[in-house]
């Protein structure tokens, strides 16, 4: 079983644009000191796309080596042999895999989807949560397919779900109830009992990973008011990040270097990085709003 929150962590860059090893494990230990068990490395928000192959095997080895708790690995790629080498990888350092949608090709076919899947799952050791992305990928993973492969194989485990549709999430839960779904949504973690669901992935909610941790317990405890004040706390940091007119790895990489020292804020291309006043702006927002209502 998985524990939520799980936190995808950042990949920092040095200045010369290498991934910066020193900043990455310094990000690992601040996660850690917020009492978080289980992270996903490679995702969405550690710009996958941005990071070749041996950078993805790097950072997953050194992550290996810093993180005590949970290690999630996410191998997706366009091409599924590059999925099947990150899998081989993977199989021997993570404790559980992600995989998410095939990407490019517009309007692919169920069938090519699972086909897709179908192929990767014949090659992992380790439980597999398939990542569900549509905003990014143009792909609906439904809840039929996932039923069928759940049946088929049994080390698919569950899904991360970013698609922000309930209805959907809950129908995965609904077909296949041995099935562990976590959502991509900073809103939702205290609701995880009402909804039926096993708990969140958060990506830009790393930095103040207090925040979903306290949430998390508190819905465990069923502390239903403790659980709503701490939402309360992270709404409010989530509303400044959609109000940022930056992406959301951006501004987290700013509230990162608001707490950790010398924590670089650089992002590859396409995406851009928080100018010198907007990151003031957020460690001032940070200071005033956010680190003192910590629990």
């Amino acid at each position: 079983m998985i524990g939520s929150p799980i936190v995808a962590t950042l990949t920092p860059f040095r200045r010369d644009g290498r991934v910066d090893f020193g900043a990455l494990g310094d990000y690992l230990d601040m996660l850690r000191s917020a009492a978080v068990e289980s992270i996903l490395v490679n995702g969405t928000t550690g710009e996958f796309a941005s990071l070749t192959a041996a950078e993805r095997k790097q950072i997953l080895e050194f992550c290996r080596t810093r993180w005590p708790g949970r290690l999630i690995a996410h191998v997706g790629a366009s091409a599924v042999g590059d999925v099947a080498d990150l899998v081989r990888h993977a199989n021997d350092l993570a404790d559980n895999l992600a995989v998410i949608a095939p990407y490019y090709f517009a309007g692919p076919s169920e069938a090519g989807v699972e086909r897709f899947f179908a192929e990767v799952l014949e090659q992992v050791r380790k439980p597999v949560l398939l990542y569900s992305f549509p905003r990014h990928t143009q792909v609906c993973i439904g809840p039929e397919l996932v039923e069928r492969l759940a049946t088929g194989f049994p080390l698919l485990c569950g899904v991360k779900d970013s698609g922000k549709d309930v209805a959907v999430s809950r129908a995965y839960k609904e077909r296949c109830p041995r099935l562990e779904v976590f959502l991509g949504d900073d809103r939702v973690g205290a609701r995880m009992a009402e909804l039926g669901l096993d708990g969140v992935v958060t990506g830009a909610g790393g930095p103040v990973a207090e925040l979903p941790v306290a949430i998390a317990a508190a819905v465990r405890r069923a502390e239903t008011g403790t659980a709503e004040h701490w939402q309360e706390v992270f709404d409010r940091y989530t509303d400044r990040r959609k109000s940022a007119r930056l992406s959301d790895i951006a501004f987290a990489k700013s509230v990162a270097a608001a707490r950790i020292p010398g924590f670089p804020t650089r992002v590859r291309p396409p995406l851009i990085a928080a100018e010198a006043g907007q990151q003031d702006d957020i460690r001032d927002f940070l200071n005033a709003q956010i680190v003192t209502r910590l629990p």
